[in-house]
C-alpha cells in the first residue's frame, strides 16, 4: 500500500486517503461537475455509492485509492476497484482547476498502474463521457484505448458515455 510518495511536481504528495478524504471526494465531484457541467444529484449520489463500495471493501488488497496533495490540501484523487479477477476499475478522477496542468492527474494515474500491476490485474477498464477532454487525454497518453460509446441518458443527457481500456 503506497503510504506517501513525494514527487517535484509543485511539492505534490501522492498519499493514501486520511480521515475526511472520502468525503472530500464526493464534496469536489459534486461541485466541480454541477458547475461545470450542470450535474447536479444523479451524479453525486452516484460518487456517493462508489465511496460506498469502496469502503464495504476496504480490507480488500485488490483495491488502492490515492490522494494527490499540495500545502497540506487535497488537489486530486483516484480509486483502483476490481471488477473481476484480472480486470480493474479505474474510478474519480480528479484534479482541482488551481493544480491543473501541472502533471498531478499523470502521477495519480501511474500510481494507480503499479498498483493494479503489483495486484495481477490483466486488464484495466474506466467509464467516463465525451466532454471530459483533459482526462480522456490523459488516459490515452496512458495507453487507454476507447472501446465503446454511448448516449448517456441519466445526469448527461446530451453527452457521450465512453468506455475505455488497457492490457496490462
Amino acid at each position: 500500500m503506497l503510504s506517501r510518495y513525494k514527487s517535484n511536481i509543485d511539492k505534490t504528495t501522492v498519499r493514501s486517503p486520511l480521515p475526511g478524504d472520502y468525503g472530500w471526494i464526493v464534496q469536489v465531484h459534486g461541485q466541480y461537475y454541477a458547475e461545470k457541467f450542470g450535474w447536479y444529484e444523479d451524479f453525486e449520489c452516484i460518487v456517493a455509492k462508489i465511496m460506498v463500495e469502496y469502503l464495504d471493501s476496504l480490507k480488500s488488497n485488490r483495491q488502492a485509492c490515492y490522494i494527490a496533495e499540495q500545502n497540506g490540501l487535497p488537489v486530486g484523487c483516484i480509486m483502483l476497484m476490481e471488477d473481476s479477477q484480472d480486470l480493474g476499475k479505474v474510478r474519480v478522477l480528479f484534479v482541482s482547476d488551481s493544480a491543473r496542468r501541472q502533471g498531478i492527474g499523470w502521477l495519480l494515474i501511474n500510481a494507480l498502474l503499479e498498483k493494479a500491476q503489483e495486484i495481477g490485474y490483466r486488464k484495466l477498464s474506466l467509464w467516463t463521457t465525451n466532454n471530459q477532454i483533459e482526462a480522456r487525454e490523459l488516459y490515452r497518453k496512458a495507453g487507454f484505448s476507447l472501446v465503446s460509446e454511448s448516449p448517456n441518458t441519466t445526469f448527461a443527457k446530451g453527452s457521450v458515455d465512453e468506455k475505455w481500456e488497457k492490457a496490462l
